[in-house]
């Protein structure tokens, strides 16, 4: 699967999340209150995520670029990781493309370690390191005043149903297309996690990179969403709806 960001939406989801970090950083850490964030760019056509897609509607199928594209395009981008073998799966349906280990994101001249080393298809390992590279470095680095070095994320490839449950629709998980983020580690020693952020500076970092994750990911899960996602963010790309352009941000 090849999911496209144009510069435009990059530069939208850099001016959602810097307004908020701005906004957090400047009220206490027990009321921030986020700004209404800049108009979408106009070519956008993402539903609100209260509107729900038709039932029986199927993702389209979707081009996908060659694993040894995808894995050239991951090195160009400073990635380090690991080519994998697709492990079997328990379920029927559980597959995963161009299965990689993602080790570290590089941004400037420093690695941001995933510390778990999670599996996952190339195509969304492309996708989730454009996003540390692009938001989640230089918005920490902003906010916190301090650099990532690590990610505390879960194991990536997973096969089973949605919310753990083998008699539900699998989840993007079983496809190598989602990863859970529990924690961040930066450079000063702070540990920022996702149910608990220790200051205000934390605070608005979790909130600012949650609302801009919408820009590169088709669903972001977390605290709020359902009980299942109260300690760590979902992040996938799986297409949702009949054109794929549904998206769930909660």
């Amino acid at each position: 699967m090849r999911t496209t960001i144009s510069r435009e939406l990059v530069r939208w989801t850099v001016e959602v999340a810097l307004a908020l970090a701005l906004s957090g950083v400047a009220t206490s850490a027990g009321a921030i209150d986020a700004p209404t964030p800049p108009r979408r760019p106009a070519f956008q056509t993402v539903p609100l995520p209260e509107a729900k897609p038709e039932a029986g509607d199927k993702p389209p199928r979707v081009e996908t670029d060659s694993a040894e594209d995808c894995m050239a395009n991951l090195r160009a981008a400073g990635v380090a990781f690991e080519p994998a073998q697709a492990p079997a799966g328990a379920l029927d349906g559980c597959a995963i493309e161009a299965p990689v280990r993602l080790l570290s994101v590089t941004v400037g001249k420093q690695g941001v370690a995933l510390k778990a080393k999670p599996l996952l298809g190339c195509a969304f390992a492309l996708q989730f390191s454009d996003y540390v590279k692009n938001l989640l470095s230089p918005l920490g680095a902003g906010t916190m005043g301090a650099s990532l070095v690590a990610i505390d994320t879960g194991s990536g490839y997973e096969c089973r149903g949605r919310n753990h449950d083998n008699g539900a629709k699998l989840s993007a998980h079983a496809k190598g297309l989602a990863l859970d983020i529990a924690a961040f580690d930066f450079s000063d020693g702070r540990k920022v996690g996702i149910d608990a952020q220790p200051d205000a500076q934390s605070i608005a970092y979790v909130k600012a990179l949650r609302t801009a994750a919408c820009g590169w990911f088709t669903t972001v899960l977390g605290p709020g969403s359902d009980p299942y996602h109260a300690s760590h963010l979902h992040f996938d790309i799986e297409r949702h709806g009949s054109n794929g352009s549904y998206r769930i941000c909660q």
